[in-house]
């Protein structure tokens, strides 16, 4: 009885040690980093009908839009759609064109599309909407962070050929991509990342399980 005793503790002490050192692997700052670089994803960028910028509450300075314009002024897109949204009961549309016009970029140029629904359900009638309108190729702007997970979105809506989604990633000032841990906005937005990826999977292998 004594050598079992003795036994069962040994085991929970490798456990623990077990444990221990994996929480320490999974909190170094290489670690960390490497997370980070693995929700970064880039496609090769060519002239599209336009470019869409979802809308991310965490872009508060507009960094998304000001990147859009850049990618309209190089010719990459022909009119630039914007995610709906209401800032102090204000339409988004109207502040972005507000902005695009001090850029020089005129009004008929931003155009908004709203829709209800979340997650995979409003990407679904965006998409629906675009290819009632007739545009094949979209730019798709998002921050570096969730660039993957909108990668993995629209490459599961790329099945029926008509439409063609590029994402581009956009480093954004608010997310320290180098030190995400270490600020809380930064963390904060990587946490909300990690759960939407998270739910991606869910909802991806529920599906399966559906239509079997």
């Amino acid at each position: 009885m004594g050598n079992k005793g003795k036994s069962g503790c040994g085991c929970l002490l490798l456990i623990l040690v077990v444990s221990m050192v994996l929480v320490g692997a999974l909190m170094h700052p290489f670690t960390l980093k490497l997370i980070a670089k693995q929700m970064r994803h880039e496609d090769k960028i060519v002239s599209a009908d336009i470019i869409f910028v979802p809308r991310f509450v965490e872009d508060k300075n507009g960094e998304l839009y000001t990147d859009a314009f850049r990618e309209y002024w190089a010719g990459n897109g022909k009119l630039i759609f914007v995610e709906e949204d209401k800032i102090f009961g204000v339409s988004i549309e109207s502040l972005i064109t507000k902005l695009a016009t001090t850029k020089g970029i005129k009004e008929n140029v931003v155009k908004v599309v709203d829709t209800e629904g979340e997650g995979i359900a409003r990407l679904n009638k965006i998409n629906e909407r675009f290819q009632a309108m007739g545009y094949k190729k979209v730019i798709v702007l998002v921050p570096e962070y969730a660039s993957k997970r909108f990668h993995l979105l629209y490459d599961g809506l790329q099945g029926d050929g008509k439409t063609l989604y590029m994402i581009k990633p956009v480093a954004v000032t608010y997310f320290k991509k180098d030190k995400w841990w270490k600020d809380s906005t930064s963390r904060l937005a990587m946490f909300k990342e990690i759960y939407e990826r998270g739910a991606y999977y869910w909802f991806t292998f529920t599906d399966k399980e559906k239509k079997k």
